[in-house]
């Protein structure tokens, strides 16, 4: 599969700081935005755009600290990630987006509905909670610690035993090592995956203060969780998706990156949410 979609891009400025997007297609078709992972990008979302962009136009953007937007060392939040979002619909004239968010993208989304709701046709989520789960803290002061204080080869090791399920890792060792030898890319500049986290963090803190701003929107939303989720674990997701009143399945034999490890069931599971027809061929 291909995308042949038209694309264009740009950057929007907010708060003083630039941030990048890009638009594949532009047509009067819904659109969806894919919202990164904390070490990802728009350039890691390219190879997934056949499975949906037949249906709708898809904007993608880096948050600050990733891809082509600036990388300040300074105090990032998520909820300045959902205000350049919604700075980006506005650029692109869209009213209502899809919004689909898998890990650190997932937060982005809930913050963009409680700030944004009137910008957000949907969310589809996965890897997500929506409560200061102290499991959760522990895993972030650790990392947190280790970007800081500790040998940094090692980390990746520690990541993806959480992350991947027991098959994917049996059954694409290249993909699982590649994947290290991407975070372990961060050497150089940990000081981007510690603001990163940090925002990410900060969030966890205060979500029971806002919980009650993130239900009663009348936002349809799907929570997909992976049975082997380490990262966030399924009950949590289950909860999440429980405040949301939102859809909620599990993936046998998958674990935190649902989109990765069982790519076509994700999309499908997408389609049908998003009321997008089956594609053809």
């Amino acid at each position: 599969m291909e995308d042949t979609s038209e694309v264009i891009g740009g950057m929007v400025r907010v708060e003083g700081h630039q941030y990048y997007w890009e638009r594949h297609g532009v047509t009067e078709r819904p659109t969806l935005v894919f919202l990164n992972g904390m070490a990802s990008s728009t350039a890691s979302w390219i190879k997934y755009l056949p499975f949906i962009s037949d249906a709708c136009d898809v904007i993608l953007y880096d948050y600050l600290g990733q891809g082509k937007s600036d990388a300040p060392d300074v105090p990032y939040k998520i909820g300045q990630f959902a205000d350049a979002l919604d700075a980006i619909l506005e650029a692109n004239k869209v009213d209502k987006a899809w919004l689909v968010g898998a890990s650190y993208g997932g937060f982005v989304a809930l913050e963009m509905m409680r700030l944004h709701a009137d910008k957000v046709r949907g969310l589809f989520l996965s890897g997500v909670l929506l409560e200061r789960a102290r499991l959760f803290e522990m895993y972030l002061d650790l990392s947190l610690r280790w970007y800081r204080e500790l040998p940094f080869e090692i980390y990746p090791d520690y990541l993806y035993e959480k992350m991947f399920s027991e098959k994917y890792v049996r059954d694409h060792r290249d993909a699982v090592e590649a994947a290290k030898h991407h975070i372990a890319g961060f050497r150089d500049r940990i000081y981007l995956l510690v603001r990163l986290m940090e925002a990410q963090r900060d969030w966890l803190l205060t979500v029971d203060e806002h919980r009650s701003e993130y239900k009663g929107k009348s936002i349809p939303a799907f929570v997909l969780a992976g049975v082997q989720d380490r990262l966030i674990p399924p009950w949590f997701q289950e909860a999440a998706a429980s405040a949301l009143g939102a859809t909620f399945e599990t993936v046998p034999e998958c674990a935190h990156s649902v989109y990765l490890e069982q790519t076509e069931l994700f999309f499908e599971r997408l389609r049908t949410f998003a009321g997008a027809p089956s594609p053809k061929g």
